[in-house]
């Protein structure tokens, strides 16, 4: 009986082994932002009736206070609140897999992402910013990202989720606080107190 055991402890921990060989994740380095200083706008958000935009919206918003991207930020937006201009956002896409587990894994965005299989997923999505001041627009910007994580068979999928998910919000957050930063001399012109 003494052999069995063994050869059963052996079998448990090659396996263990080849699990634990298999729990690598390569998800790609969040961006940062860094403006010089506010955008000297206060400005309300109202998040488009999408899933994507109210999945990602909230994130994107206490993003863009977080990086100070403008002087203030209100969000839910509602009429009346004091502020320069209302910035209406739309998020669009979703994530599509490859592979075993990438199924799972999809599911885990509550439904963001298409049903698929595999090590591998890759979250596509648009945003698009539309800046209004008394109900005219003033700019609009957009942006198209782009993520791929892989992971391994024994990775902690839930976790690869988060990551993916936080990568997605913090693309989306930086690339258009990037074009709202570029515009800034148009933008402090159209919203000049």
């Amino acid at each position: 009986m003494g052999a069995v055991q063994k050869g059963t402890t052996s079998i448990v921990l090659v396996i263990a082994l080849i699990l634990s060989g298999c729990a690598w994740q390569r998800i790609p380095a969040a961006p940062s932002y860094a403006a010089p200083s506010p955008l000297p706008v206060r400005v309300g958000v109202v998040l488009d009736n999408t899933q994507a935009s109210a999945y990602y919206g909230p994130g994107i918003v206490s993003l863009w206070k977080e990086m100070r991207v403008f002087e203030s930020v209100t969000y839910p937006y509602r009429e009346g609140d004091p502020v320069d201009g209302v910035l209406r956002l739309t998020i669009n896409g979703g994530w599509r897999g490859e592979g075993a587990g990438a199924g799972f894994l999809i599911g885990l965005t509550l439904g963001l992402a298409s049903p698929a299989v595999g090590p591998s997923m890759t979250g596509v999505h648009e945003a698009a910013a539309i800046l209004s001041r008394s109900a005219a627009e003033v700019a609009r910007y957009s942006v198209r990202v782009e993520s791929t994580v892989t992971w391994g068979l024994g990775a902690n999928t839930t976790e690869v989720s988060s990551k993916a998910e936080d990568l997605q919000r913090r693309r989306l957050a930086v690339e258009l606080a990037q074009k709202l930063e570029a515009d800034r001399a148009a933008l402090a012109k159209a919203f000049a107190k």
